[in-house]
């Protein structure tokens, strides 16, 4: 793992607040690498803000396949330990993990809101959701893309080397996963992402991620991708038809990339 500071808690003292939501929030402190990130997102104390009205924290996770690395080019001699890619150890284990957990039977208990149907329609409709479609020539490069973490101010968190076919969960598994190991425990989160609506099925069937996480995790699509989904699966993770997500569209990406 990189070298992140865990979050603290309880930095700092409880007031009283005649504000009806003090009595869901709570007073935490994100890791210190986020706050240097981006403090605007990450800085403030106050974390429990329902996910049904925007949660605490915004981000977009995205695929690019235009940044890959030769096989032929070789590594360079290790200088440094890096603080915004994941190791691929960390990926790979998680991969695995998602693997085994795809053999179990499908969680009962918690039915989808959107007919299998409609959600399988929207994986085969999008490269991103293909975990076997082979973007770039696996013969000639041993990374063949990049992905992102980022706020919804545009500022990278942490990126994923793509040494894979197409984007498979454990990438945005993985991402998150490290994310919500430096959040306060309150804190809520909402992902946006291409196939938001795919992965929140697959986390909400198969027991990929402790509940400790999905409890405080709501994915949406991102808008410019939302109108190529199924209308059932828009009514329910369309952001312009989210409550709670304001001007948050998830196309920071494409800055990121540009």
């Amino acid at each position: 793992m990189t070298s992140c500071v865990p979050p603290t808690t309880s930095c700092v003292p409880p007031t009283t607040s005649h504000d009806p939501q003090a009595s869901i929030l709570h007073r935490e402190c994100c890791a210190s690498i986020l706050v240097e990130r981006c403090p605007a997102c990450v800085a403030g104390v106050m974390y429990g803000q329902p996910l049904d009205r925007g949660g605490n924290i915004h981000v977009t996770t995205d695929g690019n396949y235009h940044h890959r690395h030769w096989h032929s080019a070789g590594d360079s001699p290790h200088f440094y330990e890096p603080s915004y890619f994941l190791p691929n150890m960390y990926i790979n284990a998680v991969g695995s993990q998602i693997v085994e957990k795809w053999k179990c039977l499908a969680m009962t208990q918690a039915p989808n809101i959107i007919p299998n149907e409609v959600i399988n329609q929207c994986e085969n409709s999008y490269e991103a959701a293909d975990g076997k479609k082979q973007k770039a020539a696996m013969d000639s490069f041993d990374d063949t893309g990049l992905m992102a973490l980022i706020c919804c101010h545009d500022i990278p968190l942490f990126f994923a080397n793509i040494d894979m076919p197409g984007e498979q969960q454990k990438y945005a598994v993985t991402l998150l996963e490290h994310l919500f190991s430096l959040l306060p425990t309150n804190a809520t989160v909402v992902t946006l992402y291409d196939v938001g609506c795919v992965l929140s099925c697959s986390l909400s069937q198969y027991d990929i991620l402790d509940t400790s996480i999905t409890s405080c995790l709501r994915f949406t699509m991102t808008a410019m991708h939302a109108y190529g989904h199924e209308w059932g699966c828009q009514l329910i993770y369309n952001p312009c038809m989210c409550s709670g997500l304001s001007l948050s569209d998830g196309e920071g990406t494409k800055q990121l990339w540009s």
